[in-house]
C-alpha cells in the first residue's frame, strides 16, 4: 500500500470503520499531539493510539465526516494532508454555550511517519481556536 493510499485508510476509519486503524497503524504508534485532559503523548502506544484520536475526536459530534482540503503529500517515509471535519454538536462537552445540533466545521494538518507500511508516528495540527469559537466557548 503506498504512503497515499495508507492516509484514505485513515479517513475511512474516521468515517466508516475505526477498526481499519489495525491495518495501519505501527505497533509501537506514538501520537504527538498537545492534549487538554493531562494526558501525553505516550498515554496510549500502536494502534489504540490512533484509535483513540478518532474515539475522542468524534465524542462530541453527532453526523460527523472527515473530508480532504488538500490530497496527502509524500515525501520519502512521510505523508501529510490537510483536512475538514464537520458534525453536529451532541450537547456532551462542558462549556460549550451553543444549543445541541449545532454544525460546526474546522480544519487541520496531520503527518504521518510511516515504517513498513504502517504509522509509526503521527502528528496532528488542527485550528482549535475556530473549533472553540464556532462552539462560543471563547
Amino acid at each position: 500500500m503506498s504512503n497515499k493510499n495508507l492516509y484514505y485508510k485513515w479517513l475511512e476509519a474516521w468515517n466508516t470503520d475505526i477498526s481499519l486503524i489495525n491495518e495501519i497503524a505501527h505497533n509501537e504508534c506514538i501520537v504527538h499531539q498537545a492534549r487538554t485532559d493531562d494526558k501525553d503523548s505516550k498515554s496510549y502506544i500502536g494502534p489504540e493510539a490512533l484509535k483513540e484520536i478518532i474515539s475522542s475526536g468524534t465524542y462530541f459530534f453527532d453526523d460527523y465526516k472527515m473530508s480532504l482540503v488538500v490530497n496527502p503529500i509524500e515525501e520519502g517515509g512521510y505523508v501529510s494532508a490537510r483536512w475538514n471535519f464537520t458534525g453536529k454538536y451532541n450537547g456532551k462537552m462542558d462549556g460549550v454555550n451553543v444549543d445541541k445540533g449545532k454544525e460546526i466545521s474546522f480544519d487541520g494538518t496531520d503527518i504521518f511517519y510511516i515504517e513498513n507500511d504502517k504509522v509509526k508516528d503521527y502528528w496532528v495540527s488542527s485550528d482549535g481556536v475556530d473549533f472553540m469559537k464556532q462552539l462560543e466557548m471563547i
